[in-house]
């Protein structure tokens, strides 16, 4: 099946940023930092997404909100059995249904300490995931990173496919996180390939780099979301890797990049989907000095 190669919304003119949406097939819709409550925001996003898919066949994923969303009233926790969770996610896959989005990506909660933690995530996705058949749509896993003290669920491969496992539902797979991946494998000394074993249930992918260093004050440390090149990870080996999974659509999801940076990583993207894992096309790299990036 072909690859989609997509970037998250704030990266698109429409929603902000700087690229063209005739750049991708495919964007991701971050619900995780808007408003959505709010009707007349959501309104507004519908609009947007009816011109891009009527305008340019743009189809869209969306990215559900968090623990770690900015926007108080749109957090949510899946290490709790707080009503709260499935107000929010009902809304986020009514919202999906209406723009045709597939796949929902999610994070799994934060670790307290607790067993329950572990087990209200599963809960709370074998509940979700029922939702998301109604509608339709699939929901996506996404392996976390820890920050200081280690206090998220799914960070390593084997947790994530606990999950999966024990969720045991068509309507939940993984979106697999290279910058998150890369951070966890230089935490605790395991390989990235060991995220690829995952194989069949990668079903989407988000591409940034960074250094594999958990949050520093310096500003080129931690979950940057850097352009492919900018920090240390091997994209080469990453799209060798691909071929081990299912995945359909893969996202470049940058946070700190100039627009030139972030068009020569879709490039980059477009070049591997166009080769092939049998032909990998070299991946760019750049300096490593700080360069003048958005947030």
């Amino acid at each position: 099946m072909k690859k989609k190669i997509g970037i998250n919304s704030p990266m698109i003119k429409d929603f902000g940023g700087d690229i063209d949406a005739r750049e991708v097939e495919i964007i991701e819709l971050g619900l995780d930092r808007i408003n959505f409550l709010d009707k007349q925001t959501e309104e507004h996003l519908l609009l947007k997404a009816a011109y891009l898919s009527s305008s340019f066949d743009t189809e869209f994923t969306i990215h559900a909100p968090h623990i770690d969303s900015k926007i108080e009233c749109i957090k949510i926790d899946f290490s709790t059995n707080h009503g709260k969770n499935f107000i929010i996610m009902e809304k986020v896959i009514e919202i999906a249904a209406k723009i045709e989005a597939k796949r929902i990506v999610v994070h799994p909660g934060t670790q307290s300490g607790s067993k329950s933690c572990l087990n209200l995530n599963v809960r709370n996705l074998i509940h979700l995931c029922a939702l998301a058949e109604e509608y339709g749509t699939t929901l996506l896993l996404e392996n976390l990173f820890d920050r200081a003290g280690g206090n998220k669920i799914g960070v390593l491969p084997g947790e994530i496919f606990h999950i999966i496992e024990m969720v045991s539902s068509e309507y939940l797979k993984i979106n697999l996180d290279i910058g998150h991946a890369f951070i966890a494998c230089n935490t605790y000394g395991i390989s990235l390939e060991d995220y690829f074993e995952l194989g069949k249930y990668i079903h989407q992918m988000h591409l940034h780099d960074n250094f594999g260093i958990l949050e520093s004050k310096a500003t080129m440390f931690g979950d940057r979301h850097l352009p492919l090149g900018l920090g240390k990870i091997n994209f080469r080996e990453v799209f060798k890797n691909i071929s081990k999974t299912n995945t359909k659509n893969l996202i470049l999801e940058v946070k700190n990049s100039t627009t030139e940076y972030t068009l020569n990583s879709l490039a980059q993207i477009r070049d591997f989907c166009v080769s092939g894992a049998g032909s990998v096309p070299p991946v760019i790299t750049y300096s490593t000095e700080p360069v003048a990036c958005v947030q």
